[in-house]
């Protein structure tokens, strides 16, 4: 068994299936993704993606964007995404994706190979707030130069144009359509979130940029949002509608090269932030290097603050809560990061670190 195992080419993409801890909140996707993990017609379609994107991710993301297309098969009724009253994931399941990827099978790969995994997390604005409120004191009033990494269709450099509760506290405005709320954990101190820098100027950079105003790439990014998640889709569907009506630019292009670009075009002297969340987890191993220097070039000729929501917390961190969550960090100028807090991934929860 061991040497089968070893010599199986579909390893990994059977791997990540059979192991698909990551749908917390999705009961069918877990199901569905232990169909897939047996079925290696399914692990091969699966396995159609650029290298560094995550399969699992991928692949139900594909199988949602037909699925939302309106197409009529059985495995809809699954979906409540599709269907008020969803059927349970039993053995049928099974069956019906199976004579769903069939079907469609030329259509789903088609999106697997040329699609991206690309935030649709609206909560993550948060995080951007959150730094951007915390660096204030360390940036003298300059105004800032911000660029976003891995920014999708912008939907996070809305930041400015939601409203925001954490814990019993309000932040930014009250009138918005988007209206986030966070749980407050611990007794670490929250900065004010209505304390912000000026920004001179807002850049998104993303290897395949999503245009929210097409009907086609907002469904891909409403795709990979998990069928059972009502309330994220209701963000996205009204966040979506506000960044449409005033698009922030966005630069397509490998960060490792358009960054460099971009370096030399801002202002000496003048401070820059940095942001990306979710992103750099995506990236190819043999890339990340590349990545992060493409990051670093930007502080060649100005100070640069360094803000990511990608990584697990140290261990050593004081913490107070015993949830598992990512660290929200920043580096600045001076090369040294610290952790500002430890959040949920999609920001439900936010526990504040001791300054």
């Amino acid at each position: 068994m061991t040497d089968k195992i070893a010599n199986d080419p579909r390893a990994s993409i059977r791997n990540a299936f059979a192991d698909a801890r990551e749908f917390t909140t999705s009961p069918l996707y877990r199901s569905l993704a232990r169909v897939v993990a047996e079925d290696d017609a399914l692990l091969d379609l699966a396995s159609r993606g650029r290298a560094g994107q995550y399969p699992t991710f991928l692949f139900f993301g594909a199988v949602h964007h037909v699925l939302l297309s309106g197409v009529d098969h059985p495995l809809a009724a699954f979906f409540p995404s599709r269907v008020a009253d969803p059927v349970p994931a039993g053995e049928a399941v099974g069956a019906a994706l199976r004579a769903f990827c069939a079907a469609y099978e030329w259509e789903l790969t088609s999106l697997i190979s040329s699609r991206l995994v690309q935030t649709n997390q609206v909560q993550r604005s948060l995080a951007l707030r959150y730094g951007l409120a915390t660096l204030l004191p360390e940036t003298d009033g300059t105004p800032v130069h911000l660029i976003e990494v891995g920014t999708s269709a912008g939907l996070n450099l809305g930041y400015d144009r939601y409203g925001y509760t954490v814990g019993a506290q309000h932040f930014g405005d009250p009138d918005s359509p988007v209206q986030l709320a966070a749980e407050l954990l611990g007794d670490g101190p929250l900065p004010d979130l209505d304390t912000l820098p000026k920004v001179a100027s807002v850049l998104g950079v993303d290897l395949n940029p999503i245009d929210i105003r097409d009907a086609e790439d907002r469904r891909w990014l409403e795709a990979l949002i998990w069928p059972e998640n009502h309330d994220q889709r209701r963000l996205f569907s009204a966040a979506s509608e506000l960044i449409a009506a005033d698009a922030p630019q966005i630069r397509a292009g490998d960060a490792a090269v358009v960054l460099p670009e971009l370096a030399a075009s801002l202002p000496a002297g003048e401070p820059r932030v940095v942001y990306h969340s979710g992103t750099r987890m995506h990236v190819p191993a043999d890339h990340l290097d590349a990545f992060d220097a493409g990051i670093e070039s930007l502080g060649a000729d100005g100070p640069l603050w360094w803000l990511s929501l990608e990584e697990a917390p140290d261990p050593a961190l004081p913490r107070t809560s015993d949830r598992f969550g990512a660290a929200l960090n920043l580096r600045g100028p001076d090369g040294e990061r610290r952790t500002l807090a430890v959040v949920d991934g999609h920001l439900r929860w936010v526990e504040p670190m001791p300054c």
